[in-house]
């Protein structure tokens, strides 16, 4: 994917300096402290309106996750090898165990009738979206939210103290899957791509982006989205939430009775990953 380059981007930084930042400044930055939903959500909407040209999305996060340099990382899990190289040889057995996951889905999606099979055929990085949502194994997609309480409930869920929440700037969505070819980018939307049997991105409001072409032959820091990072925030565990805002519970993010999921276990257990 291209990166946001030299652009001044006015950012979570931009709140005190009233100044704009590049993409390196924001990956290397301390996120800013925000205290309750509703000022995560007036801070968001500021960034919104002062970058017109993207849409945002986003990631919630126990951590905040750095390159050697000080930059916030975010890899697709295909792509991540934590403390070591990633070989060209481990990278095309994870590629293969992706087709091996591909063909099992579509095999039991075929099974079962499913409506939309066809486009699910026709263009893989749909089922790799579902393999990546229901993490059957390692894709070269990464999951994100339009919903900003998907992310914060997420982030906080599992949460001792404090959480992150990151907002990253992409081209607006079109369509169950959208290219763009001048970012490098595509976008699936969950919703549009998973059977109506899939009841987990009903609730999760999720999209699955990558690099565009999607198939890389080595690990490359281009297919890093902390290039399209725009501003990061700490959310605390304590009174982030109240009786207006509150947390989405598991039993809500991750449903029960869940056809789509029953499947996609079978298939991750089939395959041991």
């Amino acid at each position: 994917m291209r990166n946001l380059g030299n652009t001044k981007l006015w950012c979570h930084l931009s709140f005190v300096s009233g100044v704009q930042f590049t993409n390196k400044e924001i990956r290397e930055s301390i996120p800013a402290k925000i205290f309750s939903f509703r000022e995560l959500v007036q801070a968001v909407a500021k960034i919104a309106n002062h970058n017109p040209d993207y849409s945002l999305f986003f990631r919630g996060q126990l951590k905040d996750y750095k390159l050697n340099s000080g930059s916030s990382s975010f890899y697709p899990t295909l792509f991540r090898s934590p403390g070591r190289s990633l070989s060209t040889r481990e990278l095309e057995e994870r590629y293969n165990k992706l087709e091996k996951c591909t063909n099992d889905l579509l095999i039991k999606l075929d099974e079962l009738d499913i409506d939309s099979i066809n486009k699910l055929k026709k263009f893989p990085e749909l089922p790799w979206s579902i393999l990546q949502h229901y993490e059957v194994c390692q894709t070269p997609l990464l999951d994100f939210t339009h919903s900003l309480r998907v992310a914060a409930s997420f982030a906080l869920n599992d949460a001792v103290d404090t959480a992150n929440i990151f907002v990253f700037a992409f081209p607006y969505p079109n369509g169950t899957i959208s290219y763009s070819t001048e970012e490098e980018l595509l976008n699936v939307r969950l919703l549009s791509a998973c059977p109506a049997e899939a009841l987990r991105p009903h609730f999760q409001e999720g999209y699955l982006l990558g690099s565009f072409p999607s198939r890389v032959k080595r690990k490359q820091p281009f297919l890093d989205f902390g290039r399209r990072l725009i501003a990061k925030f700490e959310i605390p565990k304590k009174g982030f939430w109240n009786k207006d805002f509150h947390a989405i519970p598991k039993t809500a993010l991750y449903p029960h009775n869940d056809e789509i999921e029953i499947i996609c276990e079978k298939i991750k257990s089939k395959n041991g990953t």
